[in-house]
């Protein structure tokens, strides 16, 4: 899944995905994941049998591998019938402490599960994920398809009115960010000012989809993603430069 050919992640998903999940695993595959949301050089740790709410023993696998050049980086993968159904990780934080102590295997001191909470670095990596995918992913890539063919950008049918709600809500959490960033030290000034741009952006795209309410197959209307793409790769690069 952290590889660029399509057919082989439509092997991957057919052979190695639940049936249950591969709609969602379909989905993140026909995203733009960025290099610094993906897990690279993974090891297993452990695996454990869990009891689901109902009682079910299925098992959970811990693997540990660098993102971000962020060492000791977990997940946890969860497998049913000996398939995968889920995979969670210190972003998903409920979920993941909850899961991650039925585990042996000690929790390093560097990792990124103890830094998130107080270290800049791993606090605007969670910006970086979140921007990528409530912010360009399910919204206006979504949205810009949806103006050009009538669907979401994987083809499927998109309801735009829930599409600009969650749009909206995200748009909201964006400015808790914007406050966060803005009280960094001088140390991140770069990451500052390249925030500064990504963020105006967005809100100027936004403005215009209120102003401009999408259509399905509406050419008229313009939705020029490209510099935010800009902005935001050049985010990426800024927040992988302090790892």
């Amino acid at each position: 899944m952290n590889g660029t050919d399509p057919e082989a992640k439509k092997v991957f998903i057919t052979d190695n995905i639940h049936t249950e999940a591969q709609p969602i695993f379909q989905l993140l595959a026909a995203k733009e994941v960025p290099e610094s949301s993906k897990l690279q050089d993974p090891k297993v740790l452990e695996s454990q049998d869990y009891k689901d709410k109902e009682g079910k023993k299925n098992k959970v696998v811990l693997i540990e591998g660098t993102k971000s050049s962020l060492p000791n980086s977990e997940i946890i993968v969860l497998f049913v019938d000996e398939k995968i159904v889920w995979v969670t990780s210190a972003t998903d934080k409920q979920t993941f402490d909850v899961v991650r102590k039925e585990f042996k295997h000690p929790i390093p001191e560097n990792s990124s599960v103890e830094n998130s909470a107080t270290d800049p670095k791993a606090t605007l990596q969670e910006i970086q994920n979140f921007i990528v995918s409530d912010i360009w992913n399910t919204g206006f890539v979504d949205i810009s398809w949806y103006l050009a063919d009538g669907t979401s950008s994987t083809g499927e049918s998109l309801d735009i009115d829930f599409t600009m709600e969650q749009l909206g809500k995200a748009i909201d959490k964006k400015s808790e960010y914007d406050k966060y960033i803005q009280s960094l030290s001088d140390e991140y000034s770069s990451v500052k000012n390249t925030w500064g741009k990504l963020s105006a952006e967005v809100d100027l795209l936004y403005k215009h989809l209120q102003s401009n309410p999408p259509k399905a197959n509406d050419s008229s209307n313009k939705l020029d993603n490209g510099k935010l793409k800009q902005y935001m790769q050049a985010f990426e690069k800024d927040v992988s430069a302090l790892n």
